[in-house]
């Protein structure tokens, strides 16, 4: 008797320290998910770092190897274009300290990041399970319960937990959407290499901003759909859906919130101003395919515009694509943003593309009827109707129409940029440089003699060549 006394004694024993176990695997379990999660937290930022840190050592690379192309030569060392200047600065000003080196901005960034990291790791938490249970949502909390249960007859606790759980949910989602979004954003931040602490706040302050409008959403559905199903906000879309959308763009959110109380929308649009509201997709650009939309894009480059102003020199350091490539995009920009759709199609028939091309038809005598016919073409609405049938541009007045064109700041900083290549480019060509050294040796260089100057005096000719030959020639600066 004694021994099954003391048998039944260990059996329990057993079975309890079994219990103790698996509560401590479990708890172990729990505590190495948390752990999983808060990593999960750090890995965005530390990718960004990375990918910064390196993003920058390329193009400083870059930028150093054209230095050389873009310096005005007769001047002083440091005398540089200005549009090179301005890409030059983005990766090079940082403030030096008094030993020469860059100081560290890890001061700058922990505090933005840190905060980041925590709300990510509460998103990741909440969404797991781990943290709200339906041990934690059987009494009213004002953020999960909303009014839409509260005082209401007949609700069961487990109907007060059920709610909770779907605003859980929806919370989760808004939370996965404004996290992608801030992916998103962040990538277009090292890309565009303007990363800052505020770049961490603000996708910080999305997330929050986002996922408190879902769930204002989600009560504000439940109330109206139990007063009035057949006007419910978003009735027969997935909750979720919403929620998803709602991370993404919360300000949808606070618009859909906003049309129930239409007495809080003090600001409201002139309708007129829709009329005025014109976006140029970038592929009308010659050369621009899906492919290469969906990279300028990673630099916030999504219209015509955003081109037309941009600066080919740091399109060539932060994109793969040839520095003649980007000029000539950005050339093409800046005369569809100077004219209308219709001079554009009527100028492309006669093989006009770029701001520069409609500059050499003028320069040409008997390409200005054809310029003009084409610059004078009907305005119409896009739909066949003429809005107007003259355009009052003739041959007069077409100079200066060309030069009001090209006046613009962005053009004149595109020419000066050709201008220094196409001087470069003069520079390597065989023939001068053949020329040059001739020169050196004091030898007259060779020039082709058209037939109908053959019967000009040689003596006058030699000192007109001399002449030229006295002029002084820019040296090439080898490339580093």
């Amino acid at each position: 008797m004694a021994a099954r006394q003391e048998s039944g004694v260990s059996v329990s024993h057993a079975g309890g320290v079994m219990f103790d176990e698996v509560i401590r695997v479990v708890g172990e379990l729990r505590v190495l998910s948390a752990l999983g999660l808060l990593g999960l937290s750090f890995i965005l930022p530390l990718t960004i770092f990375i990918g910064r840190s390196n993003i920058k050592n390329v193009r400083q690379k870059i930028i150093a190897d054209l230095e050389s192309v873009f310096r005005i030569e007769g001047q002083d060392h440091d005398q540089l274009i200005p549009s090179f200047e301005f890409a030059a600065y983005k990766y090079r000003a940082l403030p030096q300290g008094p030993d020469n080196t860059q100081p560290s901005e890890w001061r700058a960034y922990f505090f933005p990041v840190l905060v980041f990291i925590m709300v990510s790791f509460s998103g990741f938490l909440t969404s797991s399970g781990m943290l709200l249970g339906k041990d934690r949502l059987d009494h009213f909390q004002p953020l999960f319960s909303g009014m839409t249960l509260y005082g209401v007859d007949g609700v069961t606790p487990m109907d007060l937990v059920h709610y909770q759980l779907q605003t859980v949910a929806v919370l989760s989602f808004a939370f996965f959407g404004a996290y992608v979004w801030s992916i998103d954003y962040l990538i277009r931040r090292i890309s565009n290499y303007d990363l800052s602490p505020i770049s961490f706040l603000r996708v910080t302050g999305h997330i929050i901003l986002a996922c408190i409008t879902a769930v204002t959403l989600h009560h504000a559905y439940m109330d109206i759909a139990k007063i009035a199903p057949e006007g419910a906000v978003g009735d027969g879309v997935p909750e979720l859906l919403v929620a998803f959308l709602t991370g993404f763009f919360p300000k949808l959110g606070l618009q859909t919130l906003l049309s129930r109380v239409p007495q809080l929308q003090v600001r409201r649009i002139d309708p007129r101003a829709q009329s005025f509201i014109r976006e140029y997709p970038i592929d009308m650009i010659l050369g621009i395919d899906s492919a290469i939309k969906f990279r300028l894009a990673e630099f916030e480059i999504e219209d015509v515009q955003n081109l037309a102003t941009a600066n080919p020199i740091l399109l060539f350091v932060e994109t793969p694509y040839g520095i003649y490539e980007t000029m000539d995009w950005v050339a093409q920009a800046q005369l569809i943003l100077a004219l209308d759709l219709d001079q554009i199609e009527a100028l492309r028939v006669i093989n006009v593309r770029t701001i520069f091309d409609i500059e050499r038809f003028m320069s040409r005598p008997e390409s200005r009827p054809r310029l003009m016919q084409a610059l004078n073409c009907p305005k119409t609405d896009g739909k066949g109707a003429v809005l107007l049938a003259d355009r009052g541009i003739t041959l007069e007045n077409l100079e200066s129409v060309v030069q009001a064109i090209g006046e613009d700041l962005h053009v004149q900083r595109l020419r000066q940029i050709w201008r220094n290549i196409e001087l470069k480019l003069s520079l390597d060509l065989p023939q001068v440089l053949r020329d040059r050294a001739l020169l050196k040796a004091g030898r007259m260089p060779l020039r082709p003699v058209a037939v109908e100057d053959m019967a000009d005096d040689d003596s006058s000719s030699g000192l007109a060549q001399a002449a030229t030959g006295a002029t002084p020639i820019r040296q090439p600066v080898p490339a580093e």
